[in-house]
């Protein structure tokens, strides 16, 4: 199975995809579903800048260590 996003870049057609997309959603060949705009902005993801990166690196060193037994007491294993 593959995902595809569209973007319908006129208002005009938009009611006219919307039918082609229905009709092939009826036959079964297709499931689609409107995307929201809040869910829009979410799946755009911003890549991290190398100041970000050194900054992640540097506190994960600064971090608490655990032996394996501390670990497993901390996590009642």
């Amino acid at each position: 199975m593959k995902t595809y996003q569209i973007n319908i870049l006129t208002e005009t057609d938009q009611e006219s995809v919307e039918n082609i997309l229905n009709e092939l959603a009826q036959k079964g060949t297709i499931e689609f579903h409107e995307v929201s705009a809040s869910q829009q902005t979410q799946n755009k993801s911003v890549p991290a800048t190398e100041d970000q990166i050194e900054e992640i690196i540097d506190e994960s060193e600064i971090g608490p260590y655990y032996s394996e037994k501390e670990a497993k007491n901390i996590l009642n294993l």
